[in-house]
């Protein structure tokens, strides 16, 4: 007879893996973001502006697609909503900037810290939190997110200026990116005494595919660390963070940050993730979402979650099978299942930092 319950729910089988024990597989993270109301059937704009569409979009995600969370993010462009910066809004896809609200530093004077209860969709997010933790709270994890300051930034200033500013006015940069880091920490304030819910981080900015490893230490880095410290002080729990793209040369900052778990994209090496900061935190990845997921066959998905298994299962503090990145709209039902099945068959009755042949 085994020494675990053969079928475990989402949130018994997180705590009773990062207690040490054996479960009836690994936990298994997919990622969605606006894409969720895409599979709903849900408009995307109508998701944005509506509570109620948020949770319907989750509970879909959740009950029919097996996914092991659930919440909603403040997302890329939120803080850049709450400051005025002007969206546009599709029906089937994520929304783009079109106009940042600060085209001139003589403006970031006059700006002030957000109010999570009035700015842009900051109110509409913490409603649809409080019905996603009533609906899905005994199902599975609940949570909301932030982006890193520089990520956050990029919707206020815009992505353009802002990394010329990193090179033509830093004093003016550094002064945004300290308000953007009170910003996500007001934020993330509000969902914790409200919900209980502990904020993540997603920061697609500090990806070495947009700025050098030391861009990443002069800019990013600082507002990082103190928006991660700064969640921790409000909770007493480590946050994760998850940046999209290249990050290997930044591995060994991250590994020195107070955080509970990275999440990679399918670009990097997992293993090699391992090696350099599996000692220090949970590690999450990192199965490609669009060639694999969306493009690929269900062997692809069982023979590209396996290989994450291989390389990562043995991390001495815990890997969670995931996407590397959100999961586009289009691809597969059945693929999106298969990731979970797959997990199911390849980590079956292990526990933390064991290792599958």
């Amino acid at each position: 007879m085994s020494d675990y319950k053969d079928e475990m729910n989402a949130i018994e089988r997180k705590a009773a893996y990062f207690r040490g024990e054996r479960v009836d597989r690994l936990p298994c993270s997919l990622m969605f973001e606006e894409t969720a109301a895409v599979y709903a059937g849900i408009d995307v704009e109508e998701y944005y502006f509506d509570s109620d569409k948020m949770l319907e979009a989750e509970k879909y995600i959740v009950r029919e697609l097996g996914v092991e969370s659930a919440g909603i993010n403040v997302t890329l462009r939120g803080m850049g909503e709450a400051f005025g910066s002007k969206m546009g809004y599709n029906s089937d896809r994520a929304s783009h900037l079109i106009e940042p609200a600060l085209k001139d530093y003589k403006m970031l004077q006059h700006m002030d810290i957000v109010n999570p209860l009035k700015d842009g969709r900051l109110p509409i997010i913490l409603d649809s939190l409080g019905k996603i933790k009533k609906e899905l709270g005994k199902e599975v994890s609940i949570g909301s997110g932030v982006s890193g300051p520089i990520s956050a930034a990029s919707a206020v200033r815009g992505t353009t200026d802002l990394v010329r500013d990193m090179i033509k006015d830093k004093e003016n940069l550094h002064k945004l990116l300290d308000l953007m880091t009170e910003c996500n920490l007001a934020y993330a304030k509000e969902v914790y005494e409200r919900y209980g819910l502990v904020c993540g981080i997603g920061d697609p900015i500090s990806s070495a595919d947009l700025i050098s490893p030391k861009q990443f230490r002069e800019f990013a880095k600082p507002y990082l660390e103190k928006t991660i410290n700064g969640i921790y002080k409000i909770t007493g729990q480590k946050t994760t963070l998850h940046i999209c793209g290249k990050t290997k040369g930044i591995w060994e900052d991250i590994a020195d940050m107070n955080l509970s778990a990275f999440s990679v994209d399918n670009c990097e090496d997992i293993e090699l993730l391992k090696n350099v900061i599996g000692d220090k935190m949970c590690i999450i990845g990192n199965i490609d979402p669009v060639s694999i997921v969306r493009n690929g066959s269900i062997d692809d998905v069982y023979s590209s979650v396996k290989e994450c298994i291989v390389k990562a299962s043995d991390s001495p503090n815990g890997y969670i099978v995931a996407s590397g990145c959100d999961i586009p709209a289009g691809a597969p039902i059945e693929n999106i299942k298969a990731v979970t099945e797959a997990t199911k068959k390849y980590s079956r009755g292990i526990k933390m930092g064991e290792s599958i042949n």
